[in-house]
C-alpha cells in the first residue's frame, strides 16, 4: 500500500456487507462499523416496523446526538481546564511574590 492509498476493510452492518475506505487503520474502520451495527441492531430490537432506511437514517441521528453532546461536553471541560490552568498560574505567581517578599534582603558581609 502507498503513502497516499486507503486501507480498506470489509465490514458487515446488519448482516449487509459493505468495503469501507478511509484514512485510519483497519482496526479503526471495522470499530467504526461495529458501533453503527449496534445501534441499528439495537433500534431493530426496539422498533420491528421499521425499514431498513428508517433505521439507518435514526442509528444516524442517535449518533449525531451524541456526538453533539460529547462535543458540547467536552467544550465545558476545555473551558473547566482553562480557568483551572490561569487559576493555578495566578496563584503561583502570587506565591512567588510573597516568597520573594519574605526573602530578606542580602546583606554584604562584614569583614574584620
Amino acid at each position: 500500500m502507498g503513502a497516499d492509498s486507503k486501507p480498506s476493510v470489509r465490514v458487515t452492518i446488519m448482516d449487509v456487507e459493505y468495503f469501507v475506505t478511509g484514512y485510519e487503520d483497519t482496526e479503526y474502520l471495522q470499530q467504526v462499523a461495529a458501533v453503527v451495527d449496534r445501534r441499528m441492531r439495537l433500534l431493530d430490537q426496539m422498533h420491528k416496523d421499521l425499514t431498513p432506511l428508517r433505521n439507518a437514517v435514526l442509528a444516524a441521528l442517535n449518533l449525531a446526538d451524541e456526538l453533539l453532546r460529547t462535543r458540547k461536553q467536552l467544550e465545558q471541560y476545555q473551558q473547566e481546564a482553562s480557568h483551572f490552568s490561569r487559576e493555578i498560574a495566578d496563584r503561583s505567581r502570587r506565591l512567588a511574590q510573597l516568597c520573594a517578599e519574605r526573602q530578606p534582603e542580602a546583606r554584604p558581609e562584614a569583614h574584620p
